[in-house]
């Protein structure tokens, strides 16, 4: 029944054009023409190639990789959470959708959904670094150039899985929000003024107390630092381990909650 669930949530959400352009591809497609443009720009400016350039391109993809869980960023994802988790209040089709599923399913599907899609979202973010990386290279005569430390892909992996646990956090606040609330508009802004506030907060902080780590973007920030840190000045694991425990900790209890709060609500006007 849960895959039924999914498979269902799949077909609804590829269905739903807006959001997904808007909440899923905007971004990865904006920074590809903005930086398409910005080279360009560059390129007319000076007419010529730029002397002793290179093009690190897994640095590019790196660094894209690193931002995918910005605020900028998550503000678009959450247009697209909000619209899977909190659609069918705006158009009252939950009493249509749960006598032919548990709402457990319902609601469990609609979060794997948007793990996908934010792991989609994010893939196609490293993609258009990678295409604006190779035509920087080209158009400025600058060299592909090796990575300057080793195991490279690896820390692409590392830091793809945490940036989207980060944004998987976001979606599961939005999810819980978007059920008290029964709003997309209240899901939307409210999670969006919680993570905008805490990477405020986290660029404040210095020290990896337990306190900075329970901020989910002090802890990516800190789990990601860990990952490309080369080998030879790589810091105690102790903190990284404590972040990552911390955020797997946020999703769990976030998610649970949407989960509780959705089986106790009164759906038969919605």
């Amino acid at each position: 029944m849960l895959a039924d669930a999914i498979a269902a949530e799949r077909y609804r959400l590829i269905r739903d054009r807006a959001s997904v352009f808007w909440g899923f591809l905007f971004v990865p497609i904006a920074a590809l023409a903005f930086g398409l443009l910005t080279d360009l720009f560059v390129r007319a400016t000076f007419k010529q190639a730029l002397p002793g350039a290179t093009t690190d391109l897994a640095a590019r993809v790196l660094k894209a990789l690193d931002g995918g869980a910005s605020p900028f960023v998550a503000l678009f994802l959450l247009i697209g959470a909000a619209a899977i988790v909190a659609g069918d209040y705006r158009w009252e089709t939950w009493r249509l959708i749960t006598p032919r599923n548990s709402r457990l399913n319902l609601m469990a599907a609609k979060l794997i959904v948007f793990a996908e899609a934010a792991a989609w979202s994010l893939g196609l973010m490293a993609l258009s670094a990678l295409i604006g990386g190779m035509f920087s290279a080209v158009i400025h005569g600058a060299p592909i150039v090796a990575p300057s430390s080793g195991a490279v892909l690896g820390k692409l992996a590392g830091v793809f899985a945490i940036t989207w646990l980060q944004l998987m956090v976001i979606g599961a606040l939005a999810a819980l929000v978007g059920v008290i609330s029964r709003s997309t508009m209240g899901a939307t802004i409210t999670a969006i003024v919680v993570v905008v506030i805490q990477s405020i907060v986290a660029t404040q902080m210095r020290e990896p107390t337990w306190k900075a780590l329970s901020l989910p973007a002090y802890a990516g920030d800190v789990l990601k630092g860990f990952i490309v840190a080369p080998s030879s000045a790589r810091p105690d694991s102790g903190p990284a381990g404590l972040a990552l425990i911390l955020l797997l900790l946020w999703l769990a209890v976030l998610a649970a909650g949407a989960i509780v709060a959705f089986q106790r609500q009164d759906l038969t006007r919605e």
